[in-house]
């Protein structure tokens, strides 16, 4: 057996100042061709492709596999780029008897709202229509009925915060492997319910999203899908056919059984939609969890709504100002730890060196509508290349790249400045720089909750902070246009209405 391997993957936010181009994706992984040394010891798709095909003897011959950090709408030329090289090595690797690609699920170009169907048809088109094609999707996908004509089975991730890449491609090359030989022929059901809820609440080990795939669990023992996937899908898409979806495999004999249990799925997620609603903290409510008596150290403070990995710039200032404005950057009652991206400050900051006092305007430097730069004085503590390694606060062992990064002491407070925006949930990402979290009693995350996979073993004070962002929680401040109507949370009971007619 002969299996074609891919991936090009990125997650994009429409409300984002942030554009994406090709170069996010050679900065951040971009691995061509006969280079799978490459992605060894990192824990994604492509270690569960390996992994199944080690143990069913099946040839792997990898075509392009290519991730960026989250942004706003990917432009058209580097899109075309993109599956320009895809399609080139697809040509060298075909024929093949069936393919296994890794995407994100809600990709975003400038033209086109569904980026990631885009680049399956194209896919398809080459195979051709025989060749089964099993794709890998992150839970927050915005399925779309291309997608579903385009792949033979789909498989998304399980849990939120994402700890299952490997995983979740060792069983989509499970299915696929499967339908090569004939023993089954998989057949895709989708239910999509017209709601949108809050990124901060699906994580899956608590809450509605841990109900809903006890049920999905339990669909599947009993022997009604072979996989169901749940899709709660990223909020910040003013997109056409936007919504959380529930999608089944199964065998074409069992095929109605499997649509009926992706509309159980949906309609039980359309039930328990109230409960995603987010409990979020003025910043002097998080001060005084700190700063009590009865202090629990570090309180971690997430700052969702301006997010690397929804899609935000990562420049907001909006924290670091309020923190100077009450104080509590001075004397050294209260350290805290925070990040920015801002590329100008960063290499001033580098150019100047360790040691150096520095006057900077930080801030707002991509976003530019949503705020004013700060103008801070501090002292370089220390200076960096930006690089380090993922530990569970997103896909471990691979690297990330800060560009030239520096840490700014303002008082108790140290602010990381970097170039390039990265997945903000490890803390691996302080440490690199010298900055350890647990030694800090406050620490700024940038992150809706991938951050808690490897924050929570840290501390369980943990806040979602009320701020301004193209990733906020707060769904409805945002000025959607594009959604099909009626859509929860905007419009709420229309369902319930129509069942009573």
């Amino acid at each position: 057996m002969r299996i074609m391997v891919g991936g090009l993957m990125q997650e994009s936010n429409t409300f984002s100042a942030a554009a994406s181009a090709l170069g996010d994706f050679e900065r951040h992984c971009y691995v061509v061709g006969e280079a799978p040394s490459a992605m060894l010891g990192i824990e994604n798709e492509w270690t569960g492709f390996r992994s199944a095909a080690a143990e069913a003897g099946v040839e792997l011959v990898p075509t392009l596999y290519a991730t960026a950090v989250s942004s706003g709408r990917i432009g058209r030329a580097s899109l075309d780029e993109l599956k320009a090289r895809l399609l080139a090595e697809m040509d060298r690797a075909l024929p093949c008897d069936g393919i296994l690609f890794a995407l994100h699920g809600a990709w975003v170009a400038e033209d086109e709202d569904d980026a990631d169907g885009e680049v399956l048809a194209a896919i398809r088109e080459r195979a051709g229509p025989d060749v089964p094609i099993v794709v890998t999707l992150d839970s927050h996908a915005n399925v779309t009925r291309r997608m579903i004509a385009c792949a033979d089975a789909l498989v998304g991730y399980r849990t939120f915060p994402h700890v299952d890449y490997a995983d979740t491609g060792y069983r989509a090359a499970k299915l696929l492997f499967a339908a090569v030989r004939g023993e089954i022929e998989p057949r895709l059901s989708l239910a999509k319910i017209p709601m949108i809820v809050p990124a901060e609440n699906q994580m899956t080990d608590r809450g509605p999203m841990a109900e809903l795939w006890a049920e999905a669990a339990a669909g599947e023992a009993r022997g009604v899908s072979l996989a169901t996937s749940l899709f709660a899908v990223q909020p910040w898409l003013d997109v056409r056919e936007m919504g959380f979806a529930a999608v089944t495999v199964s065998d074409a004999a069992g095929a109605a059984a499997a649509e009926a249990e992706a509309k159980r799925l949906g309609e039980l997620a359309w039930r328990l939609r109230k409960r995603f609603d987010v409990d979020l903290f003025t910043l002097s409510q998080a001060l005084a969890l700190a700063g009590g008596p009865d202090a629990r150290r570090p309180v971690i403070v997430s700052d969702s709504a301006d997010s690397p990995g929804a899609g935000s710039p990562g420049d907001s200032n909006a924290v670091l100002r309020e923190l100077l404005a009450l104080g509590a950057g001075h004397g050294p009652k209260m350290k805290c730890l925070l990040s920015i991206v801002d590329a100008p400050a960063a290499r001033i900051a580098c150019a100047a060196g360790a040691g150096a006092q520095v006057r900077l305007s930080v801030g707002y430097s991509v976003s530019t509508t949503l705020g004013q730069p700060l103008e801070i004085e501090g002292v370089v503590a220390r200076t960096g290349d930006g690089r380090f390694r993922f530990g569970g606060g997103h896909v471990a062992h691979l690297e990330a790249n800060m560009g030239r990064c520096a840490v700014v002491a303002l008082g108790s407070i140290s602010l990381l400045v970097m170039e390039n925006p990265v997945f903000t949930g490890d803390p691996a990402m302080y440490r690199c720089m010298g900055l350890e979290p647990m030694e800090a009693d406050l620490v700024l995350v940038k992150s809706a909750a991938q951050f808690r996979a490897e924050y929570e073993k840290l501390s369980d004070a943990i806040c979602i902070l009320d701020t301004p962002g193209a990733s906020t929680a707060n769904l409805t401040s945002l000025p959607y246009s594009r959604l099909e109507r009626p859509m929860y949370p905007f419009d709420d009971g229309f369902r319930e209405e129509e069942a009573r007619a």
